[in-house]
């Protein structure tokens, strides 16, 4: 099976998506049309998915030259162009199936697994199209706008694990992070939830961080029940990821006492809690507790799990 897109963080989003159908594929991408050839004239191809607007070569041209020598292999065309002209073309060109951006996943991995004489599932992949957005707390997204201001982060949202987007600050540099890595990302709380209590934490202590050519995404747990995703441009130096983390482990202590402030009150029930802390105080209330945490220096970075997904295998920094 052969991936064909120019945009990177596509080509990762679908192999893991399609990893996920657990059908011992044998997944390829490139980010060309000329490559998708030689590596479909080298190895043999049963499934190509083609971008459209490919540079160089365009995804219906690869199609045609493709078809031609090769009649019996299946294509999947996708594309975020809006011409009607070009709808038309891809409408007309015979494809097994044609999908606009941003794609719905379900039905994309479904038409997958059509292209392989196998029954559709739709209930599996439910989750991956179900992000909705209703706001938290003003004091939560201020204090995620403070953030982005500090690291000079493209957008910060916070995500409950129900998959509702409860503040957010900045514009998501592209929808597959909305319609696809997001809700993936989603998929971490349960286990990361479950190693932690194995650990004895009831909090996660994680950070995930994925390095990309134009965007690095850190991914970290609030508490149990929400988590943070920041999108940054990439971070070159050692000494910068060491203070990125550590300004993120400070906000993150500040925006969880908040939520715990909060009490009980949440986006879907509206009710709030009246619990005070163990000093009687309503913990929403410490107004010392940021200047406090501001005014921390660590001696070494923050005490979480760290890990480090290249986006690219080559590239390394």
């Amino acid at each position: 099976m052969l991936i064909v897109d120019d945009h990177q963080e596509i080509r990762i989003a679908l192999r893991a998506n399609l990893e996920a159908l657990e059908l011992d594929l044998d997944l390829v991408d490139v980010p060309s049309g000329e490559e998708a050839i030689v590596e479909v004239v080298g190895t043999g191809i049963n499934l190509l998915i083609a971008d459209v607007g490919l540079p160089g070569l365009s995804g219906i041209e690869l199609y045609t030259k493709l078809k031609a020598t090769y009649p019996e292999m299946q294509v999947i065309l996708i594309t975020g162009m809006e011409d009607e002209e070009i709808h038309q073309e891809i409408a007309e060109v015979g494809a097994e199936a044609f999908f606009f951006k941003p794609l719905k996943m379900p039905e994309f991995l479904n038409a997958v697994r059509r292209t392989m004489g196998l029954d559709p599932v739709v209930e599996e992949f439910d989750e991956l199209s179900k992000l909705t957005k209703k706001n938290l707390s003003k004091d939560v997204t201020s204090r995620i706008a403070d953030l982005r201001g500090e690291l000079g982060a493209i957008s910060i949202n916070i995500i409950q694990e129900s998959g509702m987007i409860v503040a957010e600050t900045g514009v998501v540099p592209d929808t597959i992070f909305e319609t696809t890595v997001m809700p993936l990302l989603l998929n971490t709380f349960s286990t990361t939830n479950r190693i932690s209590t194995f650990l004895g934490n009831e909090i996660p202590e994680s950070v995930w961080y994925f390095s990309g050519d134009k965007y690095d995404l850190f991914w970290t747990h609030v508490d149990a029940r929400f988590g943070m995703i920041v999108i940054t441009h990439p971070v070159t130096q050692n000494n910068d990821l060491t203070w990125v983390l550590t300004t993120l482990d400070l906000a993150i202590q500040e925006i969880r006492e908040i939520i715990q402030g909060l009490g009980e009150k949440s986006p879907e029930t509206g009710t709030k809690s009246t619990t005070k802390s163990k000093s009687g105080q309503n913990p929403a209330k410490k107004g010392s507790k940021r200047q406090r945490l501001r005014q921390a220096k660590p001696s070494r970075p923050p005490k979480q799990i760290f890990l480090k997904e290249q986006m690219d295998p080559a590239n390394r920094k």
